[in-house]
């Protein structure tokens, strides 16, 4: 019977070999480590020619440039294959041809935005050339703007009354030049406007007369 015993017991620890074997987890394959992909953003082909002109032209956003016709001044917000989208010191942004505006130079637009109230500054009556007789004429039709056919719906007569000013401030050092403002007959809202500017800004500096149905002649002081 002992030798029964035995193996009978033998058996057993067998047994519970097998068992715990098989109760031992298995440690799971792990993933093999897959490479990270790349996010890869192909431009489109008007971006690439808009990064063309950029280097060809060596305009960059930021740059400010002065608009030739209106002496209106901004910054450059984006350079196009067909023209430059400046942002304006009042605000609007406007696509302007590449010939329309010049670059200013960094330090010299710097002494001219900084002299403003300057107590150096001599008095703008001092620096005011001598008379002039030859007639400005100047077109406030939107189309006939610097960018004024990029202006939003809506925003057409700010525009014009912006423009309208910019000459104002350009034209009042020369004393006794005349300007005519070609507003068109239109429902008068423009003629309206600038006439009521010219009464309640520069009724001390100026003087304004009809010129026709369709625009206003305005003489410095």
């Amino acid at each position: 019977m002992s030798g029964s015993h035995f193996s009978d017991f033998s058996a057993l620890k067998s047994l519970k070999k097998e068992l715990e074997k098989q109760d031992i987890p298995q440690n799971p394959a792990k993933p093999a480590n897959e490479p990270r992909r790349k996010t890869v953003t192909h431009k489109s082909k008007d971006e690439i020619l808009d990064d063309q002109k950029a280097r060809e032209t060596g305009l960059q956003p930021g740059m400010r440039v002065t608009l030739m016709d209106s002496s209106d001044r901004g910054v450059i917000k984006r350079v196009k294959k067909d023209c430059v989208e400046i942002e304006l010191d009042y605000g609007f942004v406007v696509p302007v041809g590449f010939g329309e505006f010049v670059v200013n130079d960094a330090e010299e637009d710097f002494k001219l935005r900084n002299s403003v109230g300057s107590p150096k500054a001599k008095p703008v009556e001092e620096e005011r050339p001598a008379p002039v007789s030859k007639a400005v004429e100047i077109d406030l039709h939107i189309e006939a703007l610097p960018g004024g056919l990029g202006v939003p719906k809506g925003k057409e007569l700010p525009y014009q009354l912006e423009h309208f000013k910019s000459v104002m401030r350009s034209q009042l050092k020369h004393r006794g030049s005349r300007v005519i403002f070609v507003h068109g007959v239109g429902d008068g809202i423009l003629k309206q406007a600038i006439r009521t500017e010219l009464d309640s800004t520069y009724a001390l500096s100026c003087a304004w007369t009809p010129y026709g149905d369709g625009a206003t002649a305005v003489t410095i002081k």
